[in-house]
């Protein structure tokens, strides 16, 4: 028996866009690689920015654990956004503005149960 997730889901994205803030979340890609030929010319060109509009709810900082190499436990204060499901999705690497400056965003967590995508959990540094 499977459960059907969409009533999570339409709770999800009612609660993040009654309680969450706009937000702009840039991503810089590379520029387009190699030439096509060898005796095509090399011109360098710069990275391409786009820019989307998220739905973000903003919690505190917090601390959180990642394991080291030899098993001992580091912590890290990060701050944790939810953002919403309805426009893009974050990745690692992407600069997200929010009221105080730019963020880089440093892990990106997606909460999905089976097929059903109910939002995101991005981690910036605090």
């Amino acid at each position: 028996m499977t459960f059907d997730y969409t009533r999570l889901r339409a709770t999800a994205d009612r609660l993040i866009g009654r309680f969450g803030k706009p937000a702009t979340l840039t991503r810089s890609t590379a520029p387009a690689g190699a030439p096509q030929y060898p005796w095509d010319e090399v011109t360098p060109s710069q990275p391409v920015t786009q820019s989307f509009t998220v739905t973000v709810v903003e919690d505190k900082a917090t601390v959180r654990y990642s394991r080291a190499d030899e098993g001992a436990l580091i912590p890290r204060s990060v701050r944790v956004l939810t953002i919403a499901t309805d426009g893009e999705a974050p990745r690692m690497g992407d600069r997200i503005i929010l009221a105080d400056r730019p963020h880089e965003i440093v892990l990106v967590s997606p909460l999905q149960p089976g097929a059903t995508l109910l939002l995101h959990e991005a981690e910036i540094s605090a």
